[in-house]
């Protein structure tokens, strides 16, 4: 692998100006391709569409529509039914009813349309409505209840199936302008998931652009206090770079970006600064040994591209065991970090040390080769004393943990179990509305509709029978939704045909029509907005809705599989759970059923990786186990600090293979090396310490500061994300500053190394 690194090294050397023009030509290019990033922000980046999940909630959707929104105007009894405010609502809804978006729309006027008023009696007469919708107490009557909240107005809007994310937000805009236009209260809310989830495509390019910054910034302070070298800000716009070719080719392929596929940018800004602290440390090194620009970048390479490029496969290797995750969004996070590392390790290894050797390449070796180059940097200008001597410190703690190997390996692995063990316990959060800013203009407007209502949280079930109509079918809705309301407090109501119709368990449907024609009778008494609601067109498909109150996600997946469970259908009907609040509570199951497979698959990938790359099972072995560890110690943290599970802090277990294993891989091969110029390997693992410590340690900071930007989101996955992956990178760093030395020296005095010779080729010649 070294020829193949000395090889590269020579090319950059004989061509840099040519890779850094070919780097502005792909900068270009990955600029049209990021702007055809699709960002998607629904339930449905959770859901694999091949799941049953999946095709019920599209089986609703064709047959009662997609999502819906809620237009709720405040005011007294008397001013909510006035002519004048059901002019504007009749205004509106007529507006409205003209989109082709829309499917149904249900008013107050709805009702008063279909027969609610005496004859010859006209709503333009003050009073009237009121006395019609009204009991003489102030309240509803039992056929407006849940179009008039207290001291409200409800109207509701129910889009048609298929309308793209882009679409529905651009809907919502516009219901917000009709509102005003026609002259509604302007404390008059619209809400729902279509102003949501604009609201969030929004909010999500904001936040990337608000973390990049800040992630940027704690970066520049990290390099500037622990990495002593010249020109340590240059790293940046070269990582900057890889990180756009990253976006600009996954735009091209058309991958969207999501809630968990945005955290992403962070992740690649720490990965790729720590590459890029790695090739510009060996570079420096050598040019303070006193190479040339053009012998210390070949031997820059020859040395330091083998270890990064081995770390960089293990990196890749853990990612890629995302792609065996239930949830499609981690399989694309995996994915994309999976190709956001080859990216920056290719950028970091070209344009990075292209750019470094152009800066201090004198004008006579245009021509010359590497061998008849001679130095001219002087070395004493690459000695820079760093603010903060941590490689002193990094070493005085490994050479603390060799002496007490065994005790720091137990401990290490008394703690791991631990950790492990109360993993179960971790709470999980998957409901979109959690994880989104809790001031959020559209979830608020969502809470003051269900504050109104009484009702949080909407449970679809689609029913389906030849019939849904018939009497029996009917028959059996009404008996299963009375006796579940009854079982589960938590309940506020249930919507159906059965509701509507006025049956519940002890009203059989074969009572109140038993005939077709009675049945038919019935059904045309129900506005048409409304029917459509409830039964589909061709009679094969029912909605019941149970409206329950605020419960946790895991609460509600619990609720759902006990509704589930109780419906004893009869022969020929079918009943299952659908709509977007089903599949965040699919999703709870789906993060955490695959975790530690996700986590063993990612520890075995790497071993049988670095086992390829080493052919010998003590170095394969020795960067995994203290990985292991951290996984298991990353468990007990967040249980302790009362962390939740989200589809972001769910991916940990292989971020941590990826990211952890890294550091120690780097360490190890700068340890093997040593070895090889023929040091004793309690000295080689000191030097190790004392010459990489200090890289490893910038780059986990880095890394650390990358994620620590998350801290600044506006979304609280984001930030909960953002605090799980500092911690877990510092227990990386600790691990390969405590666990691994004594891990490796245990192991080699106990077997043969495969190490290979010092050997310098560039510097050699000179």
């Amino acid at each position: 692998m070294r020829s193949l690194f000395t090889r590269l090294g020579r090319f950059v050397e004989a061509r840099p100006g040519a890779i850094l023009a070919a780097t502005i030509v792909m900068v270009v290019l990955a600029v049209l391709g990021a702007t055809q990033t699709h960002i998607v922000t629904t339930q449905e980046v959770f859901v694999d569409k091949s799941s049953d999940t999946y095709k019920n909630d599209k089986a609703y959707e064709a047959a009662f529509g997609g999502q819906s929104l809620a237009i709720m105007i405040p005011g007294t009894p008397e001013v909510l039914t006035s002519p004048a405010t059901l002019a504007k609502v009749h205004k509106l809804t007529e507006e409205l009813s003209k989109d082709p978006d829309v499917r149904s729309i249900v008013s107050p006027l709805t009702l008063l349309s279909t027969g609610q008023l005496p004859a010859g009696v006209s709503l333009d007469q003050p009073g009237v409505a009121t006395s019609v919708i009204f009991d003489s107490d102030g309240k509803p009557k039992a056929a407006f209840a849940s179009l008039f909240p207290t001291g409200n107005e409800l109207i509701q809007i129910t889009l048609v199936g298929g309308v793209s994310v882009d679409e529905q937000g651009r809907f919502s805009d516009r219901v917000q302008s009709a509102v005003t236009s026609v002259g509604l209260p302007a404390d008059t809310v619209v809400a729902g998931y279509p102003r949501l989830t604009a609201e969030m495509t929004s909010s999500i390019m904001r936040d990337m652009g608000v973390t990049g910054i800040v992630a940027v910034l704690l970066m520049v302070v990290v390099l500037y206090v622990v990495f002593p070298v010249r020109r340590r800000l240059m790293a940046l716009p070269v990582v900057g770079v890889g990180v756009l070719l990253t976006f600009g080719i996954t735009g091209a392929a058309g991958v969207s970006l999501t809630l968990v596929t945005m955290a992403g940018l962070p992740v690649l800004m720490g990965l790729g600064m720590d590459f890029a602290i790695q090739f510009h440390n060996r570079y420096e090194e050598e040019l303070a040994r006193g190479d040339s620009p053009a012998a210390g970048l070949i031997d820059a390479l020859t040395h330091i591209g083998p270890a990064v490029g081995t770390a960089v496969l293990a990196t890749i290797l853990g990612f890629i065991t995302l792609s065996l995750s239930a949830v499609p969004a981690v399989r694309d996070f995996g994915g994309l970090l999976a190709l956001g590392v080859a990216v920056l390790f290719c950028v970091a290894l070209v344009a990075l040390n292209a750019l470094l050797y152009r800066f201090d390449k004198a004008p006579a070796e245009l021509a010359a080769p590497a061998e008849q180059a001679g130095p001219v940097v002087e070395s004493a200008r690459l000695e820079r004393k760093p603010r903060l001597d941590i490689g002193r410190y990094l070493a005085a703690g490994s050479s603390g943990a060799i002496r007490f190997g065994p005790v720091v390996l137990g401990l290490g692995a008394v703690l791991a179990l631990g950790g492990l063990a109360v993993d179960h316990l971790v709470p999980v959060q998957t409901d979109i509305e959690k994880l989104v800013p809790a001031d959020a203009p559209g979830l608020v407007a969502m809470n003051q509709v269900r504050d109104a209502t009484g009702s949080s949280t909407t449970l679809q079930f689609l029913v389906g029978a030849d019939d849904v109509a018939s009497p029996a079918v009917l028959g059996w809705i009404a008996q299963y939704e009375t006796a579940e309301a009854k079982a589960h407090p938590e309940i506020v109501s249930v919507t159906s045909l059965p509701a509507v119709l006025g049956l519940d368990s002890a009203t059989p449907a074969n009572g109140a029509a038993a005939t077709p024609a009675a049945m038919q009778a019935a059904l045309a008494q129900i506005p048409a907005p409304i029917l459509s609601s409830l039964i589909s067109a061709d009679h094969k498909s029912a909605a019941v809705t149970f409206n329950v109150k605020a419960m946790s996600i895991s609460d509600v997946a619990n609720l759902i599989e006990q509704l589930k469970a109780d419906a004893k259908t009869p022969a020929g009907v079918t009943i299952a759970p659908a709509g977007t609040v089903n599949m965040a509570a699919s999703v709870v199951g789906s993060m955490t059923d695959r975790r530690l497979g996700i986590a063993v698959a990612g520890f075995i990938a790497v071993f049988l990786g670095l086992l390829v790359v080493y052919r010998n099972w003590r170095r394969a072995i020795t960067p995994v186990v203290p990985i292991v560890l951290v996984t298991g110690w990353s468990s007990g943290v967040m249980w302790l600090l009362g962390m939740e599970l989200n589809p972001l802090t769910a991916v940990m277990s292989a971020l941590i293979v990826g990211i952890g294993t890294e550091f120690a891989v780097l360490l190890l091969e700068r340890f093997w090396e040593e070895l090889g110029r023929g040091t004793e390997p309690r000295a080689a693992m000191d030097r190790a310490v004392s010459r990489i410590g200090r890289a490893i340690a910038a780059s986990g900071l880095t890394v650390m500061a990358g994620f620590g930007a998350l801290l600044a989101s506006s979304f609280p996955a984001m930030r909960e994300f953002g605090a799980v992956t500092v911690i877990d990178v510092l227990l990386a760093l600790v691990a390969t500053i405590l666990v691994v030395p004594p891990l490796a020296l245990f192991l080699v005095r106990r077997g043969p190394v495969v190490v290979l010779p010092a050997a310098s080729p560039a510097s050699a010649a000179v």
